[in-house]
């Protein structure tokens, strides 16, 4: 008993460890988010960003550097009359530097690391945005390729047992050879279809797998079916998309940060003053005693730009002409979300109501095949009927995965168009 109960467990835990063996829209997302390597590369910029911000923000206090140097003299070298230089020259020195003033570019600096750091925070929920959408389409088309292949499944069902009845009455000798042949040339149509069916449900799943990071060759199984329900969108006012949009935002911190690159720009016509003071501890230069001196200077730098050939003018020029144009491009994105937000509420409002269409066609055709071939095994209807009761039964369901999977594709892009859920 004991020897069962550790293969057991050790079989539960290479499923735990490996696929699991339900997946579902949620559990889906949640890997992709784990594993999707943009996402890491986008949430490491916004980090990158931050440390830019604080790099930037030292600019703010007093530098000090300490730096010091020894040199040694082989040959004996006469200062003046009875007098050598000493061979041994080394000294060491301190720097405590503090700009005083600088035309506001440092605090221009900081406001637009400050700015930049909030564009990367944005690039991150953008990325994070367009992956979870991608993930949606991803995960329904595995679906709606596992429905299809288990329809192609029921329908090779379906044809082998009409097969099956139609080869028993011409061995009876109730009907001809030809009903025979046109429903055995519609089972190798079926079979034929069943295979593509599952060649491409088994390379659905695949792009399902690298996606989240798990091996090409796992199988997983999916939890939903392609006419399971959705959270339905609200309308969402352009306010609130713009609002709420990553891209949108961050055009709106482009035209920000051209507005502080010209200011920067300006900052060049300003003075520059910078305080400091140096301490000093070694051998003098021309070293005749050997003596060590404490040396103290204070000092004060003033630059005033006073004419570049109107090198700083035609920068500024450049730079509000970078404004202007920034501030077209958020134009034209809030223009492109506009017609995104219309176009995928109005796609979504369409499919919903042809998934109502397409439901009741289902039925119907369900019906009719049902009908058609209870009335054949009656004798009272051709195969022919029959089998275009078939075809229609089979482009019923075909269409009713289809339209529920434009559905859930359409919801996705709506809730991408708005920003996110």
């Amino acid at each position: 008993m004991k020897k069962i109960w550790i293969l057991f467990s050790l079989v539960l835990g290479v499923s735990l460890a490996g696929y699991p063996q339900v997946l579902g829209l949620r559990d889906y997302r949640q890997r992709v988010m784990n594993y999707n390597q943009d996402i890491k590369q986008s949430r490491a910029a916004a980090e990158v960003a931050l440390y830019a911000l604080k790099s930037v923000k030292t600019g703010f206090f007093p530098r000090l550097d300490l730096s010091g140097s020894y040199s040694y003299q082989f040959e004996n070298v006469e200062f003046m009359e009875g007098v050598r230089l000493k061979h041994d020259n080394y000294n060491a020195e301190a720097d405590l530097v503090q700009s005083v003033y600088a035309g506001g570019a440092v605090r221009k600096q900081y406001e637009m690391a400050r700015v930049q750091q909030a564009i990367a925070v944005l690039g991150e929920k953008h990325t994070l945005v367009n992956m979870l959408y991608a993930a949606d389409v991803n995960y329904w088309t595995a679906v709606a390729n596992r429905d299809l292949y288990t329809i192609a499944s029921r329908f090779v069902e379906i044809v082998g047992e009409l097969y099956d009845v139609v080869d028993k009455r011409f061995r009876e000798g109730a009907i001809s050879r030809t009903d025979v042949l046109m429903v055995e040339a519609r089972l190798k149509e079926a079979e034929l279809q069943l295979n593509a069916s599952r060649t491409n449900y088994k390379t659905a799943l695949q792009a399902l797998n690298i996606m989240m990071g798990e091996a090409v060759e796992a199988e997983p199984v999916l939890r939903d079916s392609i006419r399971s329900g959705v959270l339905l969108p609200s309308v969402s006012e352009l306010a609130v998309a713009l609002d709420n949009r990553a891209d949108y935002q961050t055009s709106i911190r482009d035209v920000e940060l051209a507005r502080l690159e010209t200011r920067l720009v300006k900052s060049n016509y300003l003075p520059q003053v910078v305080l400091g003071i140096k301490e000093n501890w070694g051998t003098l230069l021309l070293n005749v005693d050997g003596e060590r001196r404490f040396t103290t200077l204070a000092f004060a730098n003033l630059s005033i730009p006073v004419f570049h050939w109107g090198e700083r003018r035609q920068s500024v020029r450049a730079s509000i002409l970078q404004e202007d144009m920034r501030e077209l491009d958020r134009s034209k994105l809030a223009d492109q979300v506009s017609l995104e937000l219309s176009t995928a509420w109005t796609t979504v409002s369409d499919l919903l109501k042809k998934t109502e269409i397409v439901n009741s066609s289902l039925e119907i055709a369900q019906d009719n095949l049902f009908l058609n071939t209870f009335s054949y095994n009656e004798g009272k209807l051709p195969i022919i009927d029959v089998l275009s009761a078939q075809v229609t039964w089979l482009q019923a369901y075909t269409s009713v995965v289809s339209v529920h999977y434009q559905f859930k594709v359409a919801v996705a892009e709506y809730y991408r168009a708005v920003g996110g859920e």
